[in-house]
């Protein structure tokens, strides 16, 4: 029996011997097939990194924080080397060391730069608007604005929940009397906190000590203005009328001051009945 296993392995071998062959063959040719699409898609689609796109990442504080408006320091050195964006001055993170690093690695001289901080548009804390109803959800504007539009009576102000504090990893943000406030001194414009707020009452504003700005964002009717909030902008044009510089416009019933005319007389506050125009940060 011992012999007849034999004979019989002796002619079953070579067909398993060839069978092993045959796989190894076939794994061998499909590696290589497969190390051949990759090459090929490789070469087709690879992005090749320019140079002066990693050169100015070195240069750019790598704070991804979007303040340049671009998605991180990624995207704003890559719109840079690529010449689509031609303004040297956009890292709020970086400030005026930056942009002048910026612009001499262009080989220009540094443009005038100026620092940037969040504002909140809004002065309705707790004593100057009225709480509509007792609001028992969770401590987030987002739901509290989606729930009959929120607790307090200006369905325009801060809802003083926090979505703000919690988004700004600067620490530069909290909440005082029901509404939000920025130290100046802490924020980088990152605009962390421009995205976060429901309201959208957030803005970047130019990082004046003597900022002249309505702090209202409430665009009804002054009547109504009245009933929901004691120091809304009640759109009466006062400021407008009194404005040496042409810097203030109604939109909405809204006065809005151009930061880049306006002169800083402080005029518009002096004749502001609802006190809603203030100065400084």
């Amino acid at each position: 029996m011992f012999i007849t296993l034999s004979l019989l392995s002796a002619k079953l071998w070579p067909l398993f011997a060839d069978g092993i062959s045959t796989a190894v063959l076939a794994i061998a040719a499909l590696a290589l097939g497969l190390a051949l699409v990759i090459v090929i898609v490789f070469h087709f689609f690879s992005v090749e990194t320019d140079e002066r796109e990693e050169q100015l990442l070195e240069i750019l504080p790598g704070a991804n924080c979007g303040g340049c408006g671009y998605s991180g320091c990624q995207g704003y050195a890559s719109a840079l080397a690529s010449g689509k964006d031609k303004t040297f001055n956009r890292c709020t993170a970086g400030g005026a060391e930056t942009a002048a690093q910026v612009a001499a690695f262009f080989g220009q001289a540094p443009a005038a730069y100026v620092p940037k901080v969040a504002l909140v548009h809004c002065q309705g804390s707790n004593e100057h608007v009225r709480v509509l109803y007792q609001y028992g959800g969770s401590d987030s504007c987002a739901t509290a604005n989606g729930l009959y539009g929120g607790p307090w009576s200006c369905s325009h102000g801060c809802l003083g929940f926090g979505d703000c504090v919690r988004a700004c990893e600067y620490g530069a943000i909290r909440v005082d009397h029901g509404v939000a406030r920025v130290n100046s001194e802490k924020c980088i414009a990152c605009g962390a906190c421009v995205r976060a707020c429901p309201r959208h009452i957030i803005k970047i504003e130019p990082k004046y000590t003597d900022l002249y700005v309505n702090r209202c964002a409430n665009p009804d009717p002054g009547a109504k203005v009245r009933k929901v909030c004691n120091i809304g902008c009640i759109g009466c044009g006062l400021c407008v009328k009194n404005c040496p510089a042409q810097a203030i416009s109604l939109k909405e019933k809204l006065a809005v001051i151009d930061t880049e005319l306006c002169t800083h007389c402080g005029k518009c506050a002096s004749v502001c009945p609802a006190k809603s125009i203030t100065v400084g940060l």
